[in-house]
């Protein structure tokens, strides 16, 4: 987006804040993620004088797919725009149609050595049978490269900010049976166990185990709790919009958007009132330095109030930051719900902290904002430049030092 509308004329932000709303939109830069169809037949077609989409676009993502190996095709036909009569049945089109039915560039069903790329391992699928669940740090790129000898029946695969990830069985290959070497030890797998219930784990001591234990499934981010502040939209059911009286015309207006928007149901409800069986997730708006439904000092979560001092972050062990209680303080963040559901809240100080807070509620893909924001009066003026604290949540829900601005 900003390629198109540069945020030249903001107030200048911390680079490290900068930093973590670039790393949000990784999910997006398709640029970073090529590795991911190469083996998979490409055409691109781009019209000379489009002046929707530039042709530089379609020109540079053909340059990269080149650079990093993968098969494709680009033509640029002279003399059409954006949109034509036949733009979807012109010659070239025609012909990589007949290829790839023929089976002439179909994909190898079975891929002797490939490339993973993750952003977001809630929002990327199985290559090859591997299946990332979840990343060491988040907010940066894990990779998997694998390398299969067929002679030695011998699979190698070198990782790279992977801490869990798992074989699927709906390929054409057997994992069991072969020889598996990660990042250089060599590892046993449980043939008496189905592949989809044993992980592969990377030890903060840097070795790999291999574990058929589901208990981290519980109290760990896994599947859709896995992203950054838009993987709420990412729902199983209708959402449910837990609000007081105060805070009801924000909720409606939440309620409103979801609509609008991504055409989402919601159903907004009051604290005593029990939610919907649906299972979806849940937005929780919440006012004042007693604000319901938040957690307190005595618990454990990452952001918690109190009530002496103000609104607090806290790290895997001690506190990491205190915003005291002022004008326009607010804060949004998401926290873990039921199974694979997630709960935005959305707090604020007063009213003003609270609407500066849910301007932040996801309302647009490809537009990043990190796990927690907490926000202040200036943000209203200054942008990115006016927040407190922002930052991402480990896979345990606590704040990752390494990768937050506190």
């Amino acid at each position: 987006m900003a390629a198109y509308v540069p945020y030249f004329f903001w107030h200048e932000a911390d680079p490290g804040v900068n930093a973590i709303l670039e790393s949000t939109l990784a999910d997006y830069r398709h640029e970073l993620l090529l590795e991911n169809v190469c083996g998979i037949p490409i055409h691109q077609q781009h019209g000379s004088i489009d002046d929707n989409v530039p042709p530089f676009h379609s020109r540079r993502l053909s340059q990269i797919q080149s650079q990093i190996g993968c098969s494709s095709e680009y033509v640029e036909l002279p003399g059409k725009g954006h949109w034509f009569e036949g733009v979807m049945t012109t010659q070239p089109l025609l012909d990589f149609y007949d290829k790839v039915l023929e089976g002439q560039a179909a994909a190898a069903s079975f891929l002797t050595s490939f490339d993973i790329v993750v952003a977001t391992p809630g929002t990327t699928s199985s290559k090859g049978g591997v299946i990332v669940d979840q990343l060491t740090t988040p907010g940066r790129i894990g990779r998997i490269k694998a390398v299969y000898a067929v002679k030695e029946d011998l699979w190698q695969l070198t990782t790279s900010n992977l801490h869990r990830f798992h074989f699927s069985a709906a390929v054409d290959h057997d994992w069991t049976q072969s020889k598996l070497v990660v990042d250089g030890k060599k590892l046993d797998l449980f043939r008496d166990t189905p592949l989809c219930s044993q992980w592969l784990i990377h030890n903060s001591d840097q070795s790999w185990e291999v574990s058929s234990d589901h208990r981290w499934q519980v109290s760990q981010r896994r599947g859709r709790q896995l992203g950054t502040l838009d993987a709420i939209l990412d729902t199983s059911g209708r959402y449910m919009i837990s609000t007081s009286d105060e805070t009801l015309s924000l909720a409606v207006q939440v309620s409103r958007n979801l609509l609008q928007y991504f055409g989402a149901d919601a159903k907004i409800l009051k604290p005593d009132q029990p939610g919907p069986p649906e299972g979806g997730n849940k937005v929780i708006l919440s006012l004042g330095s007693a604000g319901f439904m938040l957690a307190t000092a005595g618990g454990h979560e990452a952001i918690f109030i109190d009530e002496k001092r103000g609104l607090c972050t806290r790290g895997s062990n001690d506190p990491l930051g205190v915003y005291g209680f002022r004008e326009g303080l607010g804060a949004i963040f998401l926290r873990p719900g039921i199974d694979e559901t997630l709960e935005l809240v959305i707090w604020g100080f007063d009213t003003l902290g609270l609407r500066f807070a849910a301007r932040m509620v996801p309302m647009l893909t490809g537009v990043g904002q990190p796990d927690f924001i907490i926000v202040c009066q200036e943000s209203g003026w200054k942008g990115a430049a006016g927040v407190l604290a922002l930052g991402y949540l480990d896979n345990s829900w606590k704040i990752v030092e390494s990768s937050a601005v506190l």
